[in-house]
């Protein structure tokens, strides 16, 4: 899993780049064109006023924007058109407040939109550079006062302000909500992409552990679940490993195809539950050998009484595409800790075991401690 860990890691850092940039694109589209609308309103409005030098600033700021839209679809750069509407934002605050008078005007303002608008497109580090030469403007202004080349009148000043502080708060309100739009958006992403690793996740962890086929715990999953059972078992418990092989699978398989060989498989699984109690834990090796593990008391009869129920079990035809398909069953077991006290040992005396059973003819069981002592054959 090591691997397939690694895989995951590296994907998951590139799509979340991907996702980020996608993000960050249209953040950076959504404001820009906000500022260039808003800018036209203001160039209306200040047209109407005859503050031309501050209709011509907002033209150019406008023209900057349309240009910095076409960057950032032609070439995809985030970074240079956040730095671009940013900075054109900044320089036209700067600008317009040393035009109208400085700290003593309502232009300021805009300033304050500067640190907003370089943490939505530029993150912690623009945040950080345009706040500070936001502060060294708003510095410069408190303790230079330039000579305004505007002086408005009284009547104006009024509406002037009132537009600036409402724009301002619109840019605001705007940019905020786009950005909480897209971090929504972005938030239902990872939720999404989340839940799909998650469920990918426990699909490969369930392909290691279960058998496809017949849903059975399979051979890797078995060797762990024995090894586990021995080392945490219980005093005067015991532990019995039937090891199950089916009779004549070869030529069933041959004669009627693999098809048919699945589903004699399948229904072979089907059977083997029935027979086995809820906590006993059954697991198929492959092809046609399958393998369980019984717990019990010392005196507990329970590994023959099992056996005998699924030779009897299997003695019944198998029902596939309407016709019948006999195959029974040879079973080996192998008792811990009598038998072995090493889980790999104890398998392979199981194993031993039936094949003993099928050197009998089938449709057997054996057991390998008393395999010299008795043979018990299914009549």
């Amino acid at each position: 899993m090591g691997l397939f860990d690694l895989l995951h890691t590296w994907l998951k850092k590139d799509v979340d780049g991907l996702i980020n940039h996608r993000r960050q694109f249209r953040l950076i589209r959504t404001v820009e064109m906000e500022l260039i609308i808003l800018g036209s309103l203001i160039i209306y409005v200040y047209a109407v006023c005859k503050l031309w030098m501050i209709v011509i600033l907002i033209s150019i700021i406008d023209v900057i924007g349309i240009l910095n839209l076409w960057l950032l679809y032609r070439t995809q750069n985030i970074l240079l058109c956040g730095h671009i509407l940013t900075a054109n934002v900044l320089v036209a605050s700067a600008v317009a407040n040393y035009l109208i008078g400085g700290v003593g005007s309502s232009y300021l303002i805009w300033l304050n939109i500067v640190p907003i608008l370089a943490a939505i497109t530029l993150s912690w580090s623009g945040l950080v550079v345009y706040s500070t030469l936001t502060l060294a403007v708003v510095v410069f202004f408190f303790f230079i006062e330039p000579v305004p080349l505007y002086i408005v009148p009284a009547t104006e000043v009024f509406v002037l302000n009132s537009i600036n502080y409402l724009f301002s708060l619109l840019i605001v309100i705007t940019v905020l909500f786009n950005m909480l739009k897209e971090n929504a958006y972005y938030e239902q992403l990872l939720y999404e992409k989340n839940f799909m690793l998650q469920a990918d996740k426990e699909k490969f962890h369930y392909l290691a552990r279960y058998d496809t086929l017949t849903n059975l715990p399979n051979r890797s999953y078995f060797q762990s679940t024995l090894q586990n059972y021995i080392e945490t078992m219980p005093p005067h418990h015991y532990l019995t490993v039937f090891f199950m092989d089916l009779d004549g699978f070869k030529g069933v398989n041959d004669r009627n195809g693999h098809e048919t060989g699945d589903a004699l498989l399948l229904l072979t699984a089907k059977r083997l539950q029935a027979c086995f109690r809820e906590n006993d834990f059954i697991a198929r090796l492959g092809g046609d050998e399958f393998i369980a593990i019984v717990i019990h008391h010392m005196e507990d009869k329970t590994p023959k009484t099992i056996a005998q129920r699924i030779l009897q079990e299997f003695s019944t035809p198998f029902q596939i595409n309407g016709h019948d398909v006999r195959c029974t069953i040879s079973i080996g077991l192998a008792t811990f800790p009598m038998d072995s006290h090493n889980s790999d040992q104890l398998v392979a005396r199981a194993d031993s075991a039936m094949y003993e059973a099928k050197k009998a003819g089938g449709n057997a069981f054996r057991i390998t401690h008393s395999i010299k002592k008795s043979a018990c054959k299914d009549a």
